[in-house]
């Protein structure tokens, strides 16, 4: 059982939308073609949120496999995931997103806010971007309901977060609804003996 959260909980965020431009958005998680509402539910929560977080003035870029080929049909973005020509697209080297050397250094020269991951997981990106922030030091909220995972990449994230609420995997992870992310969020504070 995952915990899901409201919202990160500050406004340096960075939205990254993973291989939203390699994959067609009829495609369900192993590359089939489903027809089905499956498939529209995920990209719609997912342009939703990229909508929302350009509204809201959030960092946004985007995380793809590889360069294309010479040669080769261009990346075809998913429905309402199409950068503008403002937002970065970052070509990751291994699954993870923080393979991609520009990505770090763009992390590295920004504030050290909140990252959080929509889109479509391609060789398990999602699962070994949560795992790379962990080495990372970042926070990373996953919009459950805005990614396409595989079945197995969903158990393993799910037991990832399992290890971090048992204590045995730092907490760095977390899964949040893309509802959730764009509402208006409100800091906690924490006062001590039920006095503000």
């Amino acid at each position: 059982m995952t915990r899901v959260i409201r919202g990160p909980g500050t406004k340096d965020v960075l939205l990254l939308c993973l291989d939203a431009l390699s994959v067609a958005p009829e495609c369900d998680n192993d590359g089939e073609k489903d027809g089905g509402r499956a498939g529209e539910t995920w990209s719609a929560n997912a342009a939703r949120l990229l909508a929302h977080a350009r509204a809201e003035g959030w960092s946004v870029g985007h995380v793809i496999s590889r360069r294309p080929r010479p040669g080769e049909t261009p990346w075809r973005p998913v429905g309402g995931m199409a950068p503008t020509p403002a937002e970065p697209v970052y070509h990751r080297e291994q699954p993870s997103a923080f393979s991609s050397p520009e990505l770090c250094e763009a992390l590295e020269r920004g504030p050290r806010g909140e990252v959080v991951v929509c889109g479509v997981s391609v060789q398990g990106s999602c699962l070994a971007t949560a795992l790379d922030a962990l080495r990372l030091k970042l926070r990373l909220t996953v919009a459950a309901d805005a990614v396409l995972l595989a079945e197995a990449e969903r158990t393993g994230l799910d037991g990832f977060l399992r290890l971090q609420s048992l204590g045995l995997a730092k907490s760095a992870v977390r899964l949040a609804s893309s509802d959730g992310l764009a509402q208006p969020w409100q800091r906690l504070r924490l006062v001590q003996g039920g006095r503000a």
